[in-house]
């Protein structure tokens, strides 16, 4: 795969959370609280919604637990990221996405749970009586699919590569076998 810059990583993850805050303004401004617009009726809708708790309203009303679990969550990202770069300047793409992705998604619902106190939710699949997300919930979810994709079937460009000890082996990797720089 592609190996992405940090700078790149970050930039995708500040287009998440632009992208989330300018659908979530023109919602606000479009659309009365609690009226929908069936764009597809009976099957996909636009619902304003507000949202004081997390994932399907799990934890209602513990808004600053939440911005401060989101907070760690950015930090962890952040420091995986970096400690990575310190080893190499590039990360791989799969490896990328999914870790800008849900950084832009908390950072997303982290502004509106600061300056709202609620996040503000829009999409509303239902046809599958599916709770109300937004654009952040969107690149959490993708991002979190992205890296148990690659958890459990990419392999890593980076790795480290094992070396055959084989009797008889010389102990060096084949050619094939040594990640590109």
């Amino acid at each position: 795969m592609t190996p992405v810059t940090r700078r790149a990583f970050y930039a995708l993850a500040l287009l998440v959370v632009l992208l989330d805050q300018a659908t979530k303004a023109w919602l606000r401004a479009a659309l009365p609280l609690g009226q929908s617009l069936r764009l597809w009726p009976g099957v996909f809708h636009l619902t304003h919604t507000r949202n004081r708790g997390a994932a399907f309203s799990l934890l209602e009303g513990r808004t600053p637990w939440l911005a401060l679990a989101a907070l760690v969550v950015v930090g962890a990202i952040i420091f995986a990221v970096e400690k990575r770069g310190a080893r190499a300047a590039r990360l791989p793409l799969s490896l990328a996405l999914a870790l800008a992705l849900p950084l832009g998604g908390a950072l997303g619902n982290f502004v509106d749970r600061v300056r709202l106190g609620y996040v503000t939710d829009m999409f509303d699949a239902v046809i599958i009586n599916f709770p109300v997300f937004n654009v952040a919930d969107s690149a959490i979810t993708v991002g979190i699919a992205v890296l148990l994709w690659r958890t459990l079937f990419a392999k890593d460009e980076g790795q480290i590569v094992a070396v055959n000890n084989a009797p008889g082996s010389s102990g060096v990797p084949a050619a094939e076998d040594v990640p590109a720089a």
